[in-house]
């Protein structure tokens, strides 16, 4: 086989070849997993590259396979036979049985296929390849997904990057300029018809139109190609805790996430540092109430218990704490909407090829002149079958 050949094959018909796509995503989760310094620019930008060049090669792939459907010979002579048998006759007498059971030959009579469904789950399998690549290539490049913590305020123009506290975009995104603005209007503490809250807003269109709903987590308001929900609420107490009324230990924000189990009916929780000690804040929106630990090494210095804007300040020993004020946010996230219909139809694709593949084996032989009489070099069970019964 010449180099040229064995390019082609190599580019077009070797599944061996498909590993090197499997490199870069082998890197990246090195890389972000177990964080080890490998020398990947990024991750984002390289995975793309790496499934646009995937998605190319199963394209090429693709259109070959569809090109050489109605042919006859549709793999071609390269390969090796998986058996031998010696046939009684010579190589013409051994071909026209072959062909009477549906065996193809070449020009020259040496190689010859029976078409089989197994060509059809490979052309599945590049078809689903591609679909589900190139849609997911497309959904990168025009990647938009941003988070937001917001409150009741002025209203939050969601086109702006600024409003985001984290923003990802594909490079084809750009800013876009067709969403509305968004004004909360009510925040909803969990309870039992919003376990994890609710968050009612107002979205404000630039033709002076408006639009009501709650948002909650985690059902998406379908908003053109772009989904908007909430994630979550998150707290923010201020607090300012002192030692013998005069000396600041701390005075900041603390955060205060969701509980995935609550501890003693305190659902969100946050900490901090500050020097050698510890602090913890837990919270209770249902009812206003917030725990304080405070710790220096494994001495428990304070855990005491208040209710917000009903307790002033609590202390214990010498050490006072004061709640100065409570932010109540609510976490929401825009996201272009993905085409998840057509990733899944892709694998789906793919997979039933795999099946076809699997079930229905290559059916080829190799006729060679040995002294007068044939021998049968074959791929698949169907020629032994003919073969056997003549």
């Amino acid at each position: 086989m010449n180099k040229g050949a064995t390019l082609k094959r190599w580019v077009l018909v070797s599944p061996w070849s498909l590993a090197i796509f499997l490199f870069i995503p082998l890197l990246a989760v090195l890389k972000v997993a177990w964080h080890l310094p490998l020398p990947l620019p990024g991750v984002k930008t390289p995975l793309l590259v790496n499934n646009i060049s995937f998605a190319v090669v199963a394209a090429l792939r693709l259109g070959y396979y569809l090109l050489r459907l109605p042919s006859g010979i549709r793999y071609g002579a390269a390969g090796v036979p998986g058996y031998t048998l010696d046939a009684a006759g010579a190589p013409d007498e051994v071909r026209e049985r072959l062909k009477a059971g549906g065996f193809r030959f070449c020009a020259d009579g040496s190689y010859g296929e029976k078409p089989d469904r197994g060509y059809w789950g490979t052309v599945l399998v590049y078809g689903g390849l591609l679909l589900t690549l190139a849609t997911g290539a497309f959904d990168n490049l025009y990647q938009f997904s941003g988070t937001l913590l917001d409150g009741q305020g002025r209203a939050t123009d969601l086109n702006k990057a600024e409003s985001y506290r984290d923003l990802l975009t594909g490079p084809l995104s750009g800013t876009p300029s067709q969403l509305p603005q968004l004004k909360i209007l009510r925040q909803i503490n969990p309870n039992q018809s919003y376990p994890r809250g609710a968050t009612e807003v107002a979205f404000l269109f630039p033709d002076g139109a408006a639009k009501k709903t709650i948002l909650k987590c985690p059902d998406p308001f379908p908003l053109g190609v772009f989904d908007i929900y909430m994630s979550k609420m998150v707290y923010e107490p201020k607090l300012l805790v002192t030692i013998d009324k005069v000396n600041q230990v701390f005075s900041g924000s603390v955060l205060l996430d969701p509980l995935v189990t609550p501890e003693r009916g305190y659902s969100f929780y946050g900490a901090f540092v500050n020097n050698n000690l510890d602090g913890e804040v837990f919270y209770q929106p249902e009812k206003s109430r917030l725990r304080f630990t405070l710790r220096q090494g494994s001495l428990l210095l304070v855990d005491k218990e208040l209710v917000f804007q009903g307790d002033r300040m609590q202390s214990s020993g010498n050490i006072d704490f004061v709640v100065e004020r409570m932010g109540v946010w609510s976490e929401l996230h825009v996201v272009r909407r993905r085409h998840i219909a057509l990733l899944v139809a892709g694998a789906a694709l793919a997979l039933l090829g795999v099946i076809l593949r699997l079930v229905f084996g290559r059916q080829r032989v190799w006729l060679e002149n040995v002294y007068g009489n044939c021998r049968v070099g074959a791929a698949g069970a169907a020629a032994k079958e003919i073969l056997e019964k003549a």
